[in-house]
């Protein structure tokens, strides 16, 4: 029995697609799998004081999301777009989005790579 995978389907597993983004003028990059939408100009239903800072939070259906800023910024305006991205925590799933001024093209690089970028000096 062969097992070894398509080339096409092999790449799948060797590399990472990292979506690519800015906000406030710095770059941010998620990895595409943790990305669940990109909605442009989005709208707040509402507001929630979360850690004392005035956050807007969209309705998606069954999902308040929450717009958080990864500088832990209040927003004074809404954003071009919001990332909205997944969380799980055990068996709980959940929404949260980043602010974005605007989305870059997404790139592929190989694990070790995304993870040696991840290590903090």
């Amino acid at each position: 029995m062969k097992n070894t995978l398509p080339a096409s389907i092999k790449a799948l597993f060797d590399r990472v697609k990292v979506e690519k983004f800015w906000w406030d003028g710095v770059q941010v990059n998620i990895p595409f799998h943790c990305v669940y939408a990109v909605i442009p100009n989005p709208v707040a239903d509402h507001y929630a004081k979360i850690n004392g800072l005035n956050v807007p939070v969209l309705n998606l259906g069954n999902y308040q999301v929450p717009i958080w800023d990864p500088m832990h910024k209040e927003l004074k305006t809404m954003p071009k777009f919001a990332v909205v991205l997944t969380h799980q925590e055990g068996d709980k799933f959940g929404l949260y989005a980043y602010p974005a001024d605007c989305m870059d093209e997404a790139y592929s690089i190989s694990y070790d790579e995304w993870f040696a970028r991840q290590k903090i000096s």
